[in-house]
């Protein structure tokens, strides 16, 4: 199994010591790509604009006279589990087993990988993060799947990200204070809700 050991890196050069290993930008791609369609939108003179990949986005000004309302879907039942009013220049970003997976032997492989183990992230389900760069956005809607709820703080953190929504395999709701209060959250589909300081 590749690991991150069998990437060797000098300055900006990187060379694959195992044949077997893959290198996947799809943790950053979308949220650069969005970030540079900001700035041509920008450079148009539009000041008002979301841009919408697939359901990460990035939202510059207001809808009208009313901030962009964004949905969270449910990563295991069909709705809404949670909405947000983004503010002026926000990106929100999800990443999440449930749209790219397979099911073998009664498991679930998705196509996010623990870099401590080699195999996909089965601790934790979805997280959802905001911050005004998309690309950093995309980057620690990944990584903070792959540290679950145990390292959710420290690595949110460490990544400069204050919102952050996580939801575990049993359903259980993590969610940083500053999340809690911009979050309005369908009880319906909601399981146990925890907050955290970060």
């Amino acid at each position: 199994i590749p690991t991150m050991e069998d990437i060797e890196i000098d300055g900006i050069t990187m060379r694959g010591l195992n044949p077997d290993i893959q290198i996947d930008l799809g943790g950053i791609a979308k949220g650069y790509g969005i970030d540079e369609a900001i700035k041509t939108l920008r450079l148009m003179g539009i000041e008002h604009a979301i841009i919408n990949a697939g359901g990460d986005l990035k939202a510059i000004g207001e809808h009208g006279e009313r901030p962009w309302k964004v949905g969270i879907q449910h990563p295991r039942q069909p709705g809404v589990l949670a909405s947000i009013e983004t503010l002026s220049d926000e990106s929100i970003f999800t990443s999440g087993d449930y749209q790219r997976f397979y099911v073998q032997d009664n498991k679930r492989r998705h196509h996010i990988i623990d870099p401590r183990t080699g195999e996909p992230v089965s601790h934790t389900i979805a997280v959802t993060v905001i911050h005004p760069d998309a690309t950093t956005a995309d980057a620690a809607a990944t990584a903070l799947l792959a540290a679950g709820k145990d390292n959710i703080a420290t690595a949110a953190r460490a990544m400069g990200i204050r919102h952050v929504l996580l939801m575990t395999r049993d359903g259980e709701l993590i969610m940083s204070h500053e999340m809690q209060r911009r979050l309005q959250v369908n009880e319906e589909l909601a399981g146990t809700i925890h907050i955290i300081d970060l």
